[in-house]
């Protein structure tokens, strides 16, 4: 009888402590905290959204600091769609306290379908806060985001 307790209590709390806590505010849209940058909120299919437009002459970017401290892992991940984006990309960037940064540049999808995107970030370094930013570069046409997270990896 006292191994079935055990196993129960194991069963209903690995998952609770199994699930990684999201750090970003607001990932989901439903607010307005959190987000700094260019960006704007829409209504998609019921669903609120992040939307960035882009420039020909200028990056455009939302971004938002995260606590690390006491990690050395991170993963963001999102989902995105367009429909008629044209340009260099879009980049990711991860800004330490000391200044420096390491970035990912990836070219996006334009067949008005959600993608989901993952990048394992290895570089906290020590920091106790990473600003991220996801950064559309120049060209034309509307990105819409949503579902970003950032979790400690692990």
């Amino acid at each position: 009888m006292k191994l079935l307790k055990t196993l129960l209590v194991l069963a209903f709390l690995v998952p609770v402590v199994a699930c990684a806590e999201n750090l970003f505010k607001n990932s989901d849209m439903n607010g307005s905290g959190g987000w700094k940058g260019d960006r704007k909120y829409e209504t998609v299919d019921g669903n609120r959204v992040l939307s960035l437009s882009a420039e020909k002459k200028k990056i455009v970017l939302f971004s938002q600091d995260v606590k690390s401290k006491g990690t050395t892992d991170l993963v963001l991940k999102f989902r995105y769609k367009t429909s008629d984006y044209k340009g260099r990309g879009l980049e990711l960037r991860g800004k330490r306290d000391d200044g420096s940064w390491t970035f990912r540049t990836s070219d996006l999808k334009a067949d008005d379908k959600w993608h989901a995107y993952t990048w394992n970030f290895s570089h906290v370094r020590g920091s106790e806060t990473i600003l991220f930013s996801i950064e559309l570069l120049e060209g034309e046409g509307k990105v819409l985001f949503d579902d970003i997270t950032v979790e400690p990896k692990g």
